[in-house]
């Protein structure tokens, strides 16, 4: 599998409301045997503006395992989906998101966005 859980991306993704494709950072928050058993990965869209609203993740430096070269990011909690790997534009991550932030933004996703 050459992309893990935390990895940060660039993907084609359909962007609401109205489906245009663009490329997006996002992060990957599928273990490893999603992609063993289904070929695929699970994924939050990252961005840069700013929201602020309960569906924000905001992302800082200190979570990555390289510094960031954005001023502000945030993963947006609703909008997440599974991609396949032609979905995936660059053939390395851009950066990771380090294991405990990972596991704090899925539960901020099941909190802000599954009740």
């Amino acid at each position: 599998m050459p992309y893990q859980r935390g990895d940060i991306i660039e993907v084609n993704l359909g962007m609401p409301p109205d489906g245009k494709v663009l490329n997006h950072p996002a992060v990957i928050i599928s273990s490893d045997d999603v992609f063993e058993d289904d070929d695929c990965y699970l994924i939050v869209m990252l961005t840069s503006q700013q929201y602020g609203d309960r569906y924000t993740f905001e992302i800082t430096s200190h979570m990555l395992t390289q510094a960031s070269n954005r001023p502000y990011s945030e993963a947006r909690c609703h909008l997440v989906t599974y991609i396949l790997p032609s979905h995936i534009v660059s053939a390395r991550s851009r950066n990771k998101l380090k294991r405990q932030y990972v596991d704090a933004l899925v539960e901020h996703m099941v909190n802000c966005a599954m009740y």
